[in-house]
């Protein structure tokens, strides 16, 4: 069965588009993760060695002022990296409120789109068609209104199915608020992961480093969480331990 790789919908075979978002969809929406997940891997690989590269060359023509820029390139590295892991995960609440706004419209046009075909078969509203005309157009319009009226229902459904699980992910992430409050420290992260040379970067260059060693803190005490998630929470909370740092 197809899924929207955005949405999280599943369809029925036949169908090539997603209703709510259009976006394509795929045969397997764990495939469609995993690839995602590896362009974003790799992505970020070919970010950092292009980034490293543009660091050598400006370090070579002029010592002097190369501190500043390589400031100012790994703050839009560290931008991209964060749009780049908040575009890849939807929480359930926002998917829930995607669904219920996007199941409010199907219906609406759909229900208001049989209701005119209705009038039209009975000539309360008039077309001027041949009757054989009539029957091929408002029969092809009712069978599309109908599938609006069908997605919308399949999207409400969605929307309080994701709804239910957003209850959920709202307590863990509670739960994670607390123990990250408790538990990480900048000392924390910090401790043994700079070498001696390292230590004179500034916090803008060591935003990777640090962000990987919270990540691998997490994944250690909450197993199983989704990547997506865990980059969101993050990047999130990242500025309440080091945003002091930062100028």
């Amino acid at each position: 069965m197809p899924w929207c790789p955005k949405c999280k919908n599943e369809y029925y075979e036949g169908i090539k588009v997603c209703a709510d978002c259009g976006c394509e969809l795929v045969d397997s929406l764990k495939e469609w993760e995993e690839a995602q997940r590896e362009a974003k891997e790799t992505a970020m690989r070919e970010q950092m060695a292009e980034l490293e590269e543009m660091l050598q060359e400006e370090a070579d023509q002029d010592e002097s002022a190369s501190g500043n820029e390589e400031e100012a390139l790994l703050e839009k590295a560290k931008k991209a990296a964060e749009e780049t892991s908040r575009g890849v995960y939807q929480n359930y609440e926002e998917k829930a409120a995607d669904n219920k706004s996007s199941a409010y419209t199907l219906l609406a046009v759909g229900m208001l789109g049989l209701v005119g075909i209705f009038l039209c078969f009975c000539d309360v509203i008039k077309l001027p068609l041949s009757e054989s005309s009539k029957f091929m157009i408002l029969g092809v319009l009712g069978a599309m209104f109908l599938f609006f009226v069908v997605m919308g229902v399949i999207s409400m459904k969605n929307a309080g199915k994701y709804a239910k699980k957003a209850e959920s992910e709202k307590e863990l992430t509670k739960e994670l608020e607390k123990w990250f409050v408790e538990y990480m420290t900048a000392d924390k992260i910090d401790d043994g992961l700079f070498t001696q040379e390292e230590e004179e970067l500034s916090d803008e260059q060591k935003y990777f480093k640090r962000f990987d060693r919270m990540k691998e803190l997490l994944s250690e005490r909450f197993l199983n969480l989704n990547e997506g998630y865990m980059d969101r929470f993050l990047d999130k909370h990242y500025q309440d331990i080091f945003g002091d740092k930062e100028v």
